[in-house]
């Protein structure tokens, strides 16, 4: 069952299939924190406020996914920020985490990018979980 982006049920199921990705498993065997995906405003597309979910990343495994706000992301040491579009074709497949963070359509709003460098691998597999998500979008997107 489809579950909308960025919700509390979104994330759990985010949280399953990081777990039952062996391809993640081995790449982020030295991982240890959390990542922040951060969803801006957009009316149009039924975003009235930002959208937020954490997932706690540990050696391999998540400890588990869940939305928050922007007072809880103070100890979650990188948070990836954009908006609908940019997400929706990140997961579609269309746009690269990676070349997506270099070329400035998705931005590291806290992090470091060299940190991060070491686990794009493991980055890229945390959003083949997530297109791997039964996600459903809310009115207004295309």
């Amino acid at each position: 069952m489809a579950a909308e982006i960025f919700t509390s049920d979104w994330a759990d199921l985010w949280t399953a299939a990081i777990n039952a990705n062996a391809d993640y498993k081995k790449a982020a065997t030295k991982w240890e924190g959390a990542i922040g995906l951060v969803m801006t405003v957009d009316g149009d597309m039924g975003i009235p406020s930002e959208r937020i979910v954490v997932a706690d990343l540990w050696h391999g495994d998540c400890r588990g996914a869940a939305t928050a706000t922007e007072a809880d992301l103070e100890k979650v040491p990188y948070l990836i920020k954009a908006n609908p579009a940019i997400w929706k074709s990140v997961l579609a497949g269309k746009t690269d985490p990676i070349v997506g963070l270099m070329g400035g359509k998705l931005k590291l709003s806290k992090g470091s990018l060299f940190a991060l460098l070491p686990y794009a691998k493991a980055a890229k597999e945390l959003v083949n979980s997530a297109i791997a998500v039964d996600t459903s979008y809310p009115d207004g997107w295309d």
